[in-house]
């Protein structure tokens, strides 16, 4: 089976396609000064679980919805993370979420949320 990367808990998580069985890492979704700028550019997460991006650069940064942006339902908006702080959401319900750094464009990155298949051990 192919490995992914995962967010859970503002974590990594090596999974074998969201698998039940996972080993959880501590590293929330980081914002760089480099590309990818986001850091995993995909992360793949479960549905209704919180999710953390901290900047670790010395500038402010944000996470924004792309659908803020086209008029749809605006589910994440962190406005300016400031260098060295963090911005959590509650969990999204299972889709793809692309977002951007409003204050720099070129930043981009996707959330794909899927809905935790079996029991976990995440809970």
């Amino acid at each position: 089976m192919k490995s992914a990367l995962v967010v859970v808990f503002g974590a990594l998580v090596t999974v074998n396609s969201f698998s039940a069985e996972s080993t959880l890492q501590n590293d929330p979704i980081l914002m760089e000064h480099w590309p990818p700028y986001y850091r995993p550019l995909v992360a793949y997460v479960w549905s209704g679980v919180p999710i953390q991006w901290v900047n670790k650069t010395a500038s402010p940064h944000s996470v924004r919805d792309d659908d803020c942006v086209t008029g749809e339902t605006c589910l994440f908006d962190s406005r300016s993370v400031r260098p060295g702080e963090s911005y959590t959401i509650p969990g999204l319900p299972p889709g793809r979420y692309p977002y951007h750094c409003e204050l720099h464009p070129i930043m981009g990155g996707t959330l794909i949320v899927e809905k935790p298949v079996g029991k976990t051990s995440l809970q």
